[in-house]
């Protein structure tokens, strides 16, 4: 009798023991599965690609860029408050294209925006101006605003409407510290 008991305790802990060992080797299988994974996936970024350098460019236009330039956009919560990306006044114009000193933007503590520019007078060297790239599908308009701001009227603008000390707000993105432009608004104010 007791062998019996003995040998139906021993069954019955091992009846609880495999289902714990079943799991732990499918965790060890799974973890062993990931690992094998990870390093097929490591092998094939290694491995040459068969994509063509246009669709390679396009994926890398595509995505963010990263912030290691010597001027970047507004953070996102900034741009959207301010509808732009970034914010200049204008210093130097050329035949085809322009550059901007930085204009600082910032939403205060009671949720205002406020900007700030370098004054008209101050002397800004060529290396502290950011070019402005744009091309024929940039969209340029002329935001004249009233009564300190009380209300304001869009409409068309296009690069010859720029005049030195001029604040521009621009939508586009930077690449090699040049800021390619798809939006651009004159603010005239009145």
């Amino acid at each position: 009798m007791k062998t019996k008991l003995k040998n139906a305790m021993v069954l019955s802990g091992a009846l609880c023991i495999l289902p714990m060992l079943s799991a732990g080797c499918g965790i060890g299988a799974e973890t062993a599965a990931k690992t094998e994974q990870t390093q097929v996936n490591t092998q094939s970024s290694e491995a040459p690609n068969d994509t063509s350098s246009e669709e390679h460019t396009q994926d890398t236009q595509e995505a963010p860029e990263a912030a290691t330039g010597k001027w970047q956009v507004l953070d996102p919560k900034t741009a959207a408050a301010f509808d732009a990306d970034f914010m200049g006044d204008v210093r130097k114009i050329t035949e085809d294209s322009f550059f901007v000193a930085e204009t600082k933007a910032q939403i205060l503590d009671d949720g205002s925006l406020t900007t700030s520019s370098p004054s008209t007078n101050a002397d800004i060297s060529d290396s502290q101006l950011i070019p402005v790239a744009f091309d024929d599908q940039t969209y340029f308009y002329m935001r004249t605003i009233y009564g300190n701001g009380e209300s304001h009227e869009d409409k068309e603008a296009d690069f010859s409407d720029i005049e030195e000390h001029m604040e521009v707000e621009m939508k586009g993105s930077f690449e090699n510290d040049v800021f390619y432009a798809t939006e651009i608004r004159l603010i005239k104010i009145s």
